[in-house]
């Protein structure tokens, strides 16, 4: 099953790998979209904010920039057609109207259409990155909150807020936002853009619960052989991730040993994500399995 689910992934990147790269984590109706299937599909939008943020900072920075425009359109595409599943999907007014919510804060984000990329728009988007990631988290835990009081309706057994496998959903997910918030950052100060002393402080905030997390999810329960395999690769392959992007962020001056410490990590860090998506999948497939 894990080759098949590889080979998939693989197939995917080799047709979107110039557009929203990597790949939407669902695609379902948003009818027929179970509820675990909308806390990684909402949680995919968080990952998405960091992303697009990510690399317009990239184009900006003119760091391959051919190949980040499109990244970063695609992904704009990608979260407004998600957007719009989740907002037909959504069970309750409450979570419906997080989600208008969130279409309200996304109009910030129209520029990113143009070629214009300039300075004062990275400032936008500096401006305004971490109020809609709020905003899209916010939709993820109602959903979650909204999976808890399904399944305690049912007479189902509990799930425990901490280590329900919705939860799980969510953590997993939160992961892959984390590892493109991180490279934003990084790329943020290799451009020189914003406030430094915000940008270090939300860098190893991130950091930390990244790192925390993934401890988590390594120690989980429920995880099976592939998703323990997954994770180790995803552990291994994240410390040299890491270990570049501190050597940017400390450094004083930016030299061409840092800018190709920064390039080798994006590069590294699009493998990362990918088996990040791959272990939220296998999460929603587990939980799938055990409410049949």
């Amino acid at each position: 099953m894990k080759q098949i689910v590889s080979l998939l992934v693989i197939a995917f990147f080799a047709m979107t790998s110039l557009n929203a790269s990597p790949l939407s984590p669902t695609t379902s109706k948003p009818l027929d979209m179970s509820i675990y299937e909308a806390i990684n599909k909402a949680g995919y939008q968080r990952m998405l904010t960091q992303r697009i943020a990510k690399s317009y900072m990239i184009v900006l920075s003119n760091l391959d920039p051919i190949k980040h425009k499109e990244h970063l359109k695609g992904s704009a595409r990608l979260f407004e057609s998600n957007l719009k599943e989740l907002k037909e999907y959504a069970p309750t007014d409450e979570i419906k109207n997080q989600f208008r919510y969130v279409e309200i804060l996304w109009r910030n984000y129209k520029f990113i259409y143009s070629d214009d990329f300039s300075e004062e728009n990275a400032l936008i988007i500096f401006k305004f990155n971490d109020k809609i990631l709020k905003a899209c988290n916010d939709a993820v835990t109602l959903l979650e909150e909204y999976a808890v009081a399904q399944t305690a309706n049912k007479d189902q057994e509990m799930i425990d807020d901490k280590n329900g496998l919705s939860n799980v959903i969510n953590v997993s997910g939160r992961q892959r936002m984390l590892s493109q918030r991180m490279l934003f950052f990084t790329v943020t100060k290799f451009s020189k853009i914003g406030d430094e002393e915000a940008l270090n402080r939300k860098f190893s905030e991130a950091l930390g619960l990244f790192n925390s997390s993934l401890k988590e999810l390594i120690s989980n329960a429920e995880n099976t052989e592939e998703i323990d395999t997954e994770l180790l690769d995803i552990a291994n392959s994240w410390e040299k991730v890491e270990s570049n992007i501190l050597s940017v962020m400390n450094a004083g001056e930016i030299t061409v040993q840092e800018k190709d410490k920064l390039i080798d990590a994006l590069k590294l860090s699009e493998q990362v994500l990918f088996s990040l998506d791959e272990v939220v999948f296998l999460y929603e497939r587990v939980a799938e399995s055990k409410k049949k």
